[in-house]
């Protein structure tokens, strides 16, 4: 038996037995009573089938040998009518057997009516020998059978309890390996989502560098040639030529200084709304254009991939609003909603009425498409220009778009 507790009834039920087998010998009238040969081939066949009925064997050897018990006790009943009811201290402890040993309704149902017809005969033969009935005692003798069967499931269900309990521990067990395998594949996948997000950035910045600061530093080298040739024989076109040079080296600078930022790690936990404020402070004082932003929604509904991006558009916007519309105002507004994430650049510069996208508003278009953003652009002659932009969440995935 797997426990203590069922060891201890098994320990139990044998003694039982055999005691009780033996009390039966001091009813015989002597030894060379048949019924002491009885009780003497009884008492080997209740052993042996104890220990067969408590080994893991077949449930259809344990009914053999249970069917045997019974039969057994049966004949304790009809041939010592003079014990009364003893007998059925017998059955008590065998029906605590049964209980335990068998979860089958048909099974235990044979045996209760087995036992209630052979419970009928043996006291109809005790009344017609003895001529005595009593009802009282053969309830009260009747009950300590109830019991031992009603014991007997309750360790059956207990027993089964703990199997159960076992069973879905082993689960538990199982499932948190599970878990922690599936969150340690999980913390992975989010540092190599975090890793190619930090890669993506810095390859438009890298992209954004080559395009405008390459672009401006080509001019630039050109625009010196000019003025090496001119230097003598037109000096006044020589010093425009070297004021075009002064302006496109400050643009690249202040170009290298904000791209430069971006890449560094920042010293403390920002949240994005707080990194969109330091990169419009940094840019006014860079530019002396007043900057602000406004924010509605929440900010952590923007998903890590798209947060690089709306930066450089920031930027790119912030530049354009400078360079182009020589602005003295621009203001970044984004709101966020449940469909998608709007993002407004508004500057109050010159604006323009045939609008000719430059190269930043194409690089801008394009990086919006790429997270199958919408991408407008509005301007009316002296009244500024505006910028509008929309990502619809319902498509954003942590590595990008799906």
């Amino acid at each position: 038996m797997k426990s203590f507790s069922l060891f201890l009834f098994s320990l139990v039920r044998i003694v039982m037995l055999v005691l009780l087998s033996v009390y039966f010998l001091q009813i015989a009238d002597d030894v060379g009573d048949w019924r002491t040969l009885y009780i003497m081939a009884a008492i080997p066949m209740f052993i042996a089938s104890h220990f067969i009925q408590m080994a893991n064997v077949r449930e259809k050897t344990r009914i053999i040998c249970s069917s045997i018990d019974f039969i057994v006790i049966t004949g304790f009943g009809l041939l010592f009518l003079e014990s009364g009811y003893l007998y059925l201290i017998f059955f008590g402890v065998l029906f605590t057997t049964v209980f335990i040993l068998y979860n089958n309704k048909k099974i235990l149902g044979v045996f209760s009516g087995l036992f209630i017809v052979v419970w009928v005969l043996i006291s109809l033969r005790l009344y017609l020998q003895t001529g005595v009935f009593s009802i009282a005692s053969n309830i009260v003798n009747g009950m300590f059978v109830v019991y031992g069967a009603f014991v007997g499931g309750l360790i059956r269900n207990s027993r089964s309890a703990k199997e159960t309990i076992s069973i879905q521990y082993e689960q538990l067990n199982e499932s948190h390996v599970a878990l922690q395998t599936a969150h340690d594949r999980l913390q992975d996948y989010a540092e190599q989502v975090e890793q190619l997000t930090a890669i993506r950035e810095r390859n438009e910045i890298a992209r954004e560098i080559h395009d405008t600061v390459g672009h401006k530093m080509t001019a630039l080298v050109v625009q010196l040639q000019v003025a090496r040739e001119m230097a003598e024989r037109d000096p006044v076109r020589t010093k425009n030529v070297l004021a075009v040079c002064e302006q496109l080296t400050r643009d690249s600078l202040n170009e290298i200084r904000v791209s430069v930022r971006t890449l560094k790690e920042d010293q403390y936990k920002a949240s994005f709304q707080e990194a969109l404020q330091e990169l419009l402070r940094e840019f006014s004082s860079l530019t002396q254009m007043e900057t602000r932003l406004d924010m509605d929604g929440d900010s952590t509904s923007i998903p890590a991939s798209l947060k690089p991006t709306i930066k450089r558009i920031v930027q790119e916007g912030l530049t354009n609003a400078k360079k182009h519309g020589n602005a003295n105002e621009c203001i970044v507004e984004i709101r966020m909603d449940a469909n998608e994430i709007h993002v407004a650049i508004k500057d109050d510069g010159k604006g323009e009425k045939n609008i000719t996208p430059n190269f930043g508003l194409i690089t801008m278009k394009e990086r919006v498409e790429e997270h199958e953003g919408s991408f407008a652009i509005r301007s009316v002659e002296g009244e500024g220009f505006e910028i509008a932009i929309s990502f619809p969440l319902q498509r954003l995935t942590a590595g990008g778009t799906e």
